[in-house]
């Protein structure tokens, strides 16, 4: 008997079996065949074999890597492995470089092989790293600058870039219209970059703090932006509808609305004023029956009140409410509790809380007679009404006050009816399609730039519509306000290529995309006016174009930007400032603000100089800048600074020169024993040449908070200390304490932080002051050498060498150290009877962290000539209680050197150099400034720079295909004699830049 017969032995049933049976056989047939199994390419193999194997099979299974078995991992066990494979072989770091290596034909093949196994798994991981911004130096120098790859097209992919947290406070600026204005050299002048806005805003794109480029396309918008980005759209949107300015079309549309408030503010006002005579006058002898009854609150024993009056006030605005009662009640012989029932009975029927009025009755048991005399009452200006506001006002107390009701319950029964009447005489007016497009216009034009396209406009007019139904005017335009900041468009840059593809599949970045490209670059903000026309009028489409608007933007020195909120008001620059803000995040040297130093350490007071330091670094990198030649090796090696010194030499000359004629004509004076008389017969001199801190309206008066003669005295004897020594001019500072520095700011204010100067070896006592700087200071060359970046590569009380020798390997070598394993404990050990560098080395000489530490400490170290305040020194001082030698004075004037002594040991400061490529340059050095004088003649040490300088602009990572755009903007700096300028020119002109290719 057949299956089917043994199983389903009846006619119908049996057919339906064979249905199932056949339905059964199809399904089994219709199943996935066994997956075919992975094979290894067979020149593949033989690579392997050749090159890896050896080191990855069983029994040497090298990081835990074997090779010899792919063929027989589970999927997602081989894909990890050939991703670990894919980065290896392309950073060259397998086969290590000891042994055999492929061919770079050998090396293609497998990389090639590893790629296309990866993505037809959609499992590739290294094309993202190579995206990340400490990737950037694992493309082989030598292959990018060779020449041999500048044949290949260069291009960026298409991309929507997340915007900055500088583009934010831009875009934020001008959609507020906040214009910020500050007097520079006498001169009222324009500022772009302050977040000193009315409106709370939270920037939510924040940039990492470490040194070198930070602002990458490779951010997304993420959960915790979009919640940022929601309440500023908020506060903003508050903002605009309040103000209005510069927008006609909202204006018009909340024209009604905000009369209508006007009109309900006046009349509330009014009434919460004047309620209790309007309802005398109109209900006459009834309005007393017609109050609730009134019941004082309990009275608890007055206890004595607190010493101080401000310990228990209330806030400002509750006090002026109650002295105003109090004021309208008090008569001549009143007893003061029988006021106090007064006032109570008065907020009672005003419909004050209980537990307010407790509050208020408690605090004036205790304080009614300080508080009469003490506090002035601000006088509140109300609108007056109109005759029709007045006659509103009637009609409504007579309609709804009713019996037992507060005077706040028929204010809010009054407001009620208004309002609704109000609210329903806007939804009669019918506003028409033609004002809901020129809204459209007007709040995209003012938010997102550009107009609205056709369908976009048609789709915020149909919202617009629903909004009204639902919200009334203006909530519809605050909703229409946050709708367009919440759009994602307003959060991303744009860069999309347009038009026509050459031959490699480029196309040129959209006029309006390149014109935004090209701001941004250069200024962090919007087009200007020139830039819009160009891109408007077909003139951005050619190269020639974007060259004529880069160098056109590189000029403009007319308007000034704010460099850095944390430095202060004086952070101040007027060129193109992502030119200046390229070499603060190259060099780093601002991460100095946020570590802590000790006073005492410093040997005077730090708090008062530490953003004096990037301040004057910044002014440094800003004038060599503006020189623009030789920027680079400057930059490196310069032996001129600024110290104490605002940027303008004339106005510092006349600061110090000031000083010089005070002393001189005091000098040969028996000054040291002047009396009030004897001073006040030199007011004619001294009204001509001021004295910083000296009143002189003052002299001789009793009183006051300062001594005028004491205040010359101590001026003149610091004035003699220090020029009476022989000294042809000194620092502009002040030692008496209260007295401001004779010199100011560029914007006004009195310069502090002339301590600054003890960081750089000076004794101000007797520092012959260069008026006229950047001048020379001795044991100095270069940012490197600055305090600034000194301190910046320092921990808080040591110096750190290997954080130094890493960022010289990594910015300036185009090396790449990998990160601490979390395995190694990384704390250098406590020892007070030996240097940093003794220590270090015994940390560091194993060959486990030998193999890294090779490539930092040989150039670290040589930075050990200075101290973690950037001084120059040749001994190092053993801080720790048993080495104390003295202990100095913890307090004193600004150039005393307050630091306590303690033994020391020599400083050893001697390094090596390798991997400028250059034998000439490489090989032992002597310290710091040998080094960076080397450093400033390597050619990969110019290349390197322009690479960061790729990154910072391009905002990516360069690749092989961008080898000509580097080596033409070499080639621009040497044949402009080492101009930054013509970097930029020919990178903000190259392919990798104007052209756009779809991304893979």
């Amino acid at each position: 008997m057949s299956l089917t017969a043994a199983y389903f032995p009846a006619g119908s049933t049996r057919r339906m079996a064979i249905r199932v049976i056949f339905i059964l056989v199809t399904l089994f047939e219709s199943l996935p065949a066994e997956p075919e199994r992975f094979k290894v390419d067979p020149k593949i193999a033989n690579i392997l074999s050749s090159y890896c194997t050896d080191c990855h099979e069983e029994g040497t299974e090298k990081g835990k890597l074997r090779l010899d078995q792919l063929e027989a991992l589970p999927l997602d066990s081989l894909l990890e492995v050939m991703n670990r494979m894919h980065e290896r072989v392309h950073f060259e770091e397998m086969p290590p470089k000891k042994e055999d290596q492929p061919t770079e034909d050998e090396r293609k093949q497998l990389e090639n092989w590893l790629a296309e196994v990866l993505h037809a798994n959609h499992a590739s991981k290294l094309e993202e790293k190579l995206r990340m911004p400490e990737y950037g130096n694992k493309v082989d120098h030598e292959k990018l600058f060779s020449g041999s790859y500048r044949n290949l097209p260069g291009h960026t992919p298409d991309r929507r870039w997340l915007i900055s947290e500088f583009i934010f406070n831009a875009k934020f600026n001008r959609i507020l219209d906040f214009k910020m204005q500050t007097t520079i050299d006498g001169k009222s002048q324009s500022v772009v970059g302050s977040t000193n806005r009315s409106v709370n805003l939270t920037n939510p794109f924040l940039l990492p703090t470490h040194s070198g480029v930070r602002y990458y396309d490779t951010a997304t918008l993420e959960s915790g932006h979009l919640l940022t980005m929601h309440t500023n759209a908020k506060q903003a949107s508050a903002y605009l509808i309040k103000k209005r300015n510069g927008l006609p079309v909202t204006a018009a549309i909340l024209a009604a609305q905000f009369e209508h408030e006007r009109i309900l503010a006046t009349r509330e006002s009014h009434l919460r004023t004047n309620i209790e005579e309007l309802l005398r006058d109109l209900f006459k002898e009834k309005h007393e029956g017609m109050r609730p009854a009134f019941v004082p609150t309990q009275r608890s024993p007055i206890e004595p009140p607190d010493k101080n009056f401000d310990v228990r006030r209330p806030a400002n605005e509750e006090i002026d409410k109650i002295i105003t009662t109090v004021r309208k009640h008090a008569k001549d012989g009143l007893d003061r509790e029988k006021l106090i029932l007064l006032c109570e009975e008065e907020w009672f029927y005003h419909g004050v809380s209980e537990r307010v009025i407790m509050i208020r009755v408690t605090w004036l048991r205790g304080y009614l007679e300080e508080a009469m005399r003490r506090w002035k009452v601000s006088p509140v200006k109300s609108p007056s009404p109109t005759p029709s506001d007045l006659d509103a006002i009637r009609t409504g107390l007579l309609k709804h006050r009713q019996h037992g009701d507060t005077y706040a319950a028929i204010i809010s029964k009054c407001m009620a009816e208004w309002s609704d009447e109000l609210r329903r005489e806007r939804e009669r007016t019918v506003i028409p399609d033609e004002t809901f497009a020129k809204l459209i216009d007007e709040l995209f034009i003012r938010i997102m730039e550009r107009e609205p396209t056709p369908k976009e406009k048609s789709d915020y007019i149909a919202l617009t519509k629903d909004y009204l139904l639902k919200l009334g005017n203006e909530l519809t335009v605050d909703r229409l306000f946050q709708t367009l900041i919440l759009r994602s468009e307003f959060v991303y840059r744009q860069e999309f290529g347009e038009g026509e593809a050459d031959e490699h599949g480029r196309k040129m970045l959209s006029p309006r995309d390149a014109s935004y490209a090209l701001a941004y670059a250069l200024t962090d903000s919007s087009p200007d006016k020139e830039l819009q026309e160009a891109a408007r009028n077909g003139k951005l489409v050619t190269r020639e174009d974007y060259r004529r608007e880069v160098e056109r933007m590189l000029k403009v020195q007319s308007q000034y930007y704010l460099i850095d909120e944390a430095v202060g008001a004086d952070s101040l620059t007027n060129i193109p400032i992502r030119k200046l803000r390229f070499f603060r995040e190259f060099f780093g040297y601002p991460a100095m603000l946020p570590i802590f130093k000790d006073n005492k350490r410093f040997g005077g007071d730090y708090g008062r100089t530490f953003t004096r330091f990037v301040t004057e670094a910044d002014m440094l990198v800003e004038f060599i800048l503006k020189q623009d030649r030789n920027v680079f090796e400057r930059l490196l090696t310069t032996e001129e600074f600024y110290v104490f010194h605002s940027g303008d030499n004339t106005a510092m000359a006349a600061s110090s020169g000031l000083i010089q004629e005070i002393h001189g004509y005091f000098k040969d004076e028996d000054w040291r024993n002047f009396n009030d008389d004897d001073l006040k017969a030199h007011i004619p001199f001294l009204k001509e040449h001021p004295m910083p801190g000296l009143n002189l309206d003052a002299i001789g008066k009793v009183g006051g908070r300062s001594n005028q003669l004491k205040i010359f005295k101590d001026m003149m004897t610091n004035y003699s200390e220090r020029l009476g020594s022989g000294l042809a001019v000194t620092a502009p500072f002040s030692t008496v304490f209260g007295v401001a520095n004779a010199a100011q700011t560029r914007t006004g204010a009195k310069l502090g932080g002339a301590e600054v100067a003890k960081s750089f070896n000076l004794d101000l006592k007797s520092w012959n002051y260069p008026t006229s700087q950047p001048a020379r200071m001795e044991h100095r060359r270069g940012i490197l050498t600055h305090p600034a970046w000194l301190i910046a590569f320092a921990a808080n009380t040591q110096t750190d060498p290997v954080r130094r020798g890493k960022w010289i390997r990594e910015k300036l070598l185009a090396g790449s150290i990998p990160d601490v394993p979390v395995t190694v404990d990384a704390v250098i050990p406590e020892d007070h009877h030996q240097t940093l560098r003794q220590r270090l080395e015994k940390k560091t000489e194993a060959e486990y962290c030998w193999q890294c530490h090779v490539y930092m400490n040989p150039l670290g170290t040589t930075f050990e000539m200075y101290d973690d305040f950037g001084r120059y020194r040749i001994e190092e001082f053993l801080e720790h209680p048993d080495n104390l030698v003295r202990k100095m004075p913890d307090k004193g004037s600004p150039q005393d050197d307050l630091r306590d002594l303690y033994k020391t040991l020599p400083v050893n400061a001697t390094g090596h150099l390798e991997g400028t490529g250059d034998p000439e340059l490489d090989g032992d050095v002597r310290d710091a400034i040998d080094l960076v004088e080397r450093l400033g003649k390597s050619s990969k040490v110019r290349q390197s720079i322009i690479r960061h300088a790729f990154r910072y602009f391009m905002g990516r990572n360069e690749v092989l295909s961008d080898s000509k755009t580097l080596i033409d903007a070499d080639q621009a700096y040497l044949q402009s004699g080492g101009s930054f300028d013509a970097v930029i020119v020919s990178l903000l002109t190259s392919d990798s830049f104007i052209y756009r290719k779809p991304a893979n």
